[in-house]
Formats: structure tokens, sequence, C-alpha cells
């Protein structure tokens, strides 16, 4: 071997080296930041006259308050102080903190393996999902059974490891499981797409995806141009939307193809594009850019829809002091397009489906003005009046603080679009 041969060698091994010790800190901080979120919700829970309003654990009038409802608010306000912090959603935040308590409580010898870098958190995360199927008591049986095997193995496979002991240990069988586990999900994606899951049983699962495969096979054969992907989601779609005919929407399909939803739609249609004489694209409320021939399918059957001219004069009326507490009409359209969603950090709940908070309470002298307003979910809403997340306007942010002192902000949805703003310019 030459002596540059060596060198590569030996640089390779250095970086290979390098690699290994990142994985096992990463795995050892991830087992830290486990430990740190069960601590934080042991703390909050045996405190929690310091996260839920006293007229809520007392029971204030008309409200069902109590010790159940105190333990939920508490568990509210850690789970979005978590989500908060560590730039995640709530939903998120809620799973890091159930499996903190699994793993801190019933899996320590899961949580040491991966504070000494043995396994990663997507094997922990495998174990305790199988793990919580276990009474607390025979959880430690099942760990032991899993860890006994090797654990330098990819995550997947010791993720089927996991599932073949609880097949094992678990008295309960398969088909009950699958009976209460089943569901449909959207995630949206990028360039006016989406993610629609079905979780079900796999027989069912399975049966479908022929079905779908059967048909997009027979429409290749009669010469379709469309991909067997795409012929399988157009079957698909067209089979639940019933519409009669293909509704893809690549390669230059018409929009019109859309059978129109009946639904509530918020748009946001840049003045200039309305008119014929630009291009930017609509904007619905909740989800964000799509092509404006697809907004006005949508909108065509819709209950009701809010145009909103991205003009820089509005006329609007944004101050009304104390003259009243119900926010008018024109205001609350004029709130809906500076906020664009729910104003807590982090939530993309649209305006439409939320409802406009007084900042400071009307009943300790807040005025119903733009800067005294804001759109909250109703989550949102309700875990600002019963605990102690309390929120201040600077400027056009939202500026909230925890039960921990903690800030956390939220812009509206100009400052978040000042990126884009700027890429247009």
């Amino acid at each position: 071997m030459c002596s540059t041969d060596a060198l590569h060698c030996d640089d390779a091994a250095a970086i290979v080296g390098e690699l290994d010790r990142v994985r096992r800190n990463l795995a050892a901080l991830e087992a830290e930041r486990t430990m740190l979120l069960d601590a934080l919700r042991c703390a909050n829970e045996a405190h929690e006259e310091l996260i839920v309003t006293v007229g809520e654990v007392e029971g204030a009038p008309g409200s069902r308050a109590g010790a159940a409802d105190a333990s939920d608010w508490v568990a509210r306000s850690t789970r979005a102080e978590v989500a908060c912090v560590l730039r995640v959603s709530e939903r998120a935040a809620a799973t890091l903190i159930a499996e903190a308590r699994v793993l801190c409580a019933d899996l320590p010898a899961t949580t040491e393996a991966l504070r000494s870098g043995d396994i990663s958190y997507a094997h922990a995360r495998a174990l305790v999902e199988d793990a919580q199927l276990f009474r607390p008591l025979d959880r430690g049986a099942f760990e032991q059974a899993v860890l006994s095997g090797r654990l330098d193995v990819p995550a997947n496979r010791f993720a089927h490891r996991c599932r073949r002991v609880r097949e094992h240990l678990d008295p309960e069988t398969m088909s009950e499981r699958a009976s209460r586990s089943r569901g449909v999900t959207v995630q949206p994606a990028r360039d006016g797409m989406g993610w629609l899951m079905a979780y079900g049983p796999i027989m069912q699962v399975q049966l479908a995806h022929a079905l779908l495969t059967g048909t997009a096979m027979d429409e290749s054969a009669a010469g379709d141009p469309r991909t067997m992907s795409q012929l399988r989601f157009d079957a698909l779609v067209d089979a639940v939307l019933r519409s009669g005919r293909p509704v893809g929407l690549a390669d230059g399909a018409d929009a019109a193809s859309l059978r129109p939803v009946r639904v509530g739609v918020t748009l946001t249609v840049p003045a200039l594009t309305l008119l014929g004489h630009g291009d930017e694209p609509a904007v619905i409320d909740g989800y964000g850019p799509i092509p404006l021939d697809v907004a006005k399918t949508l909108a065509a059957g819709a209950d009701s829809w809010h145009r909103v001219l991205t003009h820089p004069v509005t006329g609007v009326r944004l101050c009304f002091d104390r003259e009243t507490y119900r926010v008018p009409a024109a205001l609350r359209a004029w709130l809906a397009d500076r906020d664009g969603t729910c104003r807590f950090p982090g939530c993309e709940r649209a305006t439409s489906s939320c409802d406009v908070d007084h900042t400071d309470d009307w009943a300790d002298g807040g005025c119903t003005d733009h800067d005294n307003l804001a759109h909250l979910c109703r989550t949102h809403h309700r875990l600002k009046h019963h605990t102690r997340w309390w929120a201040r306007f600077e400027d056009e942010l939202l500026v909230w603080t925890s039960p921990s002192g903690h800030e956390h902000a939220s812009g509206p949805r100009e400052d978040r679009e000042t990126t884009l703003t700027r890429l247009r310019q």
C-alpha cells in the first residue's frame, strides 16, 4: 500500500471514529432530554397551584373545576411549554412526554442503554411503543427479553424484535388489538400537495392497495400515459369523492375536475392576481399557497368564503377602545388576514376555527383594538384563561410567558412571510 493510500485509510478511520462518537453523544443527549422531560412533568404535577389559576383549582362559578380538571390543565401547560422549547408540535411534545414517563418509570435498562449510546432514541421509542401494551409490572420482563439480544442492529430490525417478543408474551391476540387501531390522517406537503394516510389492519390495507393496483393496471393497459402511482391515486380519490371522472391534477389536468367541497374557505388573493395582472398564488388559511385555479374550484362549492385583497389601503377601523366588547366584522376580517393562524407559538390552526381574544381581558380594562386582539384556537384560548400562561403585545409580536417564566414569541403572518417577500423583490 502506498503512502497516499495509507494516509487516506488513516483519515477515513479517524472520521468513522468521530461519527461513532457523535452517535453515542447524540444518544446520551436524548437520554438527558428524556430525564429532563420527566422531571418537568413531575415538578409541574407536584406544584399544580403554580400552573393552574386559583379559580380553576378551587372551582370557579359555572366551571367543572376540580382535581381532575387541574391535572388536565397541568398536562396541557406542560405539553405547550415543551412544544415551545423544543420547537415541535404539541402532539409531538405529548408523545415525547409520554415516552419519557414510561422510560424513566418502567424501563431503566433501556434508559441506561440510551445514555451509554448502545441504542438510539429510535430503538428506545420502538421498545416503549410495545411496552405500553403491558401492565407496568410486566414491562420489566418484556424489556429484559428484548435487550437480551444484540443491540448493534438497525432500529427497524430492533422494532421487529420488539413486536415478536410482545406477541410471545402478550396474551391478548393480535386481532383484538387491531380491531381498536385504525384511522385516516392528513399531512400537508409542499407545492400544494399532501399525504392521505390510512392506518388499519394489514389485510384490509393490502386488499385496498391490490384493488387500486388492479384498476391502475387496467387503465395502463388501455394506453393511459399516467404512471402506476398516479393511476392508483386518481382511482382512490375518484372512489372517495365519487366525482365520476379522474381527478388527478398532474401533467396539466384541469382543476375543474375537482368536485366542489362544501366547506367554509378563507382565501387571501393578491389584488393584481385577481385582476389578471399578476401570478402570485392564492393562500388558504391553515395550509399556505395553492394555485389560483384550484383555489377558485374549492371556493366555488363553499358555503361561505371571505376574499381578502392584499392592498395597502383597506379603510378598516382598527381601534374601538371600550366602545364595544364584540369585535366588528371588518376588524375581525383584518385580524384574520394579519394573524393567518392561531397566535400561540407553533400552532397552525387556521383563523377560521379560532376565537378572537382580548389579550388584556375586557373585564380588566382591555380595549377592542387591533393591538389588543389576537386569534387563538379554543385549546390555547382556554389555556390562557385557566392557567398562568399570559401574553402581551410588543409591536407586532405576541409574547407569551409560561408558568416557569420563560418567554416565547409569535409573529403575524406578514412576519412569517418576510422571506418570501424578499425573494419576490
